[in-house]
């Protein structure tokens, strides 16, 4: 099984990036898109032109196609990708899997769908969507993260984990019923998130028992820092594009 997690803001950097590393994404199986911001669904259409089959799978929650927008720096700016509809992914040769649930991609291959939310500590704040009313509070539910069933065990790969990456890894472990993860790879949206959060996060990882940390893209610098002095530098990764990270 080939699943693509995510396909950053722009088809030509993954294809460039894939070309780089050897890598055919003409046979993939499954494209996952873990939530509707345009730094992970930029290069979907485009991506699709170009190796898109009868065959592929494009799986999503319905509300990663909701217009989305976020405050930064007091300013209201989109945070989704103009122009990703559903229906123009579906005139692409694809096949469209919208789901609020877990979507199984074969025995040991699972998207998460909707993340339940259970610690305190882990907030989605400063986004907003586009509802029947106007604009409201995103929650995000659209947040989702791949799930890999290994003989080592669970390897969770987020993309910001806006849903927070201890539920995360939480929810992983609830749908599974495995209760050791092997790693956990992506980003953890804890840039900017504040010490006292990012201490408990890392604190939170431990206790669950998480064996490896690679996080990478929306962390920032000092919950990387706090994670390598937790775990160590055996146990932890900030991995790079390009970067090949062997499991299992």
């Amino acid at each position: 099984l080939r699943v693509l997690v995510d396909t950053g803001q722009d088809s030509g950097v993954v294809l460039s990036n894939a070309g780089r590393l050897g890598l055919d994404l003409s046979d993939l199986d499954a494209i996952l898109i873990t939530h509707g911001h345009y730094d992970h669904t930029g290069g979907l259409l485009g991506l699709l032109d170009q190796v898109g089959h009868g065959g592929l799978l494009v799986v999503a929650h319905p509300d990663a196609f909701v217009p989305k927008f976020a405050f930064r720096r007091g300013k209201l700016v989109p945070a989704g990708e103009p122009g990703l509809t559903r229906s123009a992914v579906e005139e692409k040769e694809a096949i469209l899997v919208l789901s609020r649930g877990p979507v199984r991609l074969s025995g040991t291959v699972m998207a998460t769908g909707e993340i339940r939310r259970q610690t305190e500590f882990e907030k989605v704040e400063g986004f907003l969507k586009l509802g029947p009313a106007g604009l409201e509070e995103d929650q995000l539910l659209d947040d989702q993260a791949l799930i890999v069933r290994t003989e080592a065990g669970l390897v969770v790969i987020t993309g910001c984990a806006h849903s927070g990456v201890v539920n995360t890894v939480l929810y992983a472990r609830e749908l599974t019923g495995e209760e050791h993860v092997h790693a956990v790879v992506g980003g953890f949206h804890l840039e900017g998130a504040g010490a006292k959060r990012v201490r408990q996060t890392v604190k939170e990882l431990l206790d669950l028992g998480v064996e490896y940390v690679f996080a990478c893209h929306c962390t920032g610098l000092e919950a990387c820092c706090e994670l390598k002095m937790t775990f160590g530098p055996e146990r932890f990764g900030w991995p790079g594009s390009g970067d090949v990270i062997e499991v299992g």
